[in-house]
Formats: structure tokens, sequence, C-alpha cells
């Protein structure tokens, strides 16, 4: 079996949470995020700024703080 890694992975703690950021393959503008394994969606960075993709489901607080660790 090949396997390839995703560009980017970070993985956080939020409180109870586990975030894990993963970059998506072909863009190095595009986010998956993945709380307590359960797939919430995709950030974009874009202009500087980072932006929730259209139906993504996450918390405005945790977004905040994943922004503060893709800044870091």
């Amino acid at each position: 079996m090949n396997v390839k890694a995703a560009a980017f992975q970070k993985q956080i703690k939020i409180g109870g949470d586990l975030v894990v950021i993963d970059g998506v393959k072909g863009d190095d503008l595009l986010y998956r995020i993945m709380i307590n394994q359960d797939f919430k969606g995709y950030i974009q960075k874009r202009d500087g700024l980072v932006h929730r993709i259209d139906g993504s489901d996450i918390h405005p607080l945790l977004f905040a703080r994943i922004c503060q660790a893709l800044e870091n």
C-alpha cells in the first residue's frame, strides 16, 4: 500500500478538543479541519486572512484558535 502524507499537518489541543489541521494536496492555501476525529470543514488563507469555507461546522472560538495556530 502506497500512502502519501498531506502537504502540511498540525495538531493542537484546545481545551478538551484535539484539532488536526491538514493541508490539502495541490493547494497550499486550503486546509482540512478535523476536531476529535470528526470532519468539520475547510478553511482557506486569502489575502493574508483565514476564512471558513461555506458549509464548515467550526465553532467561532475554535476557529479563532486555529487561526492563531496557523500564524505560528
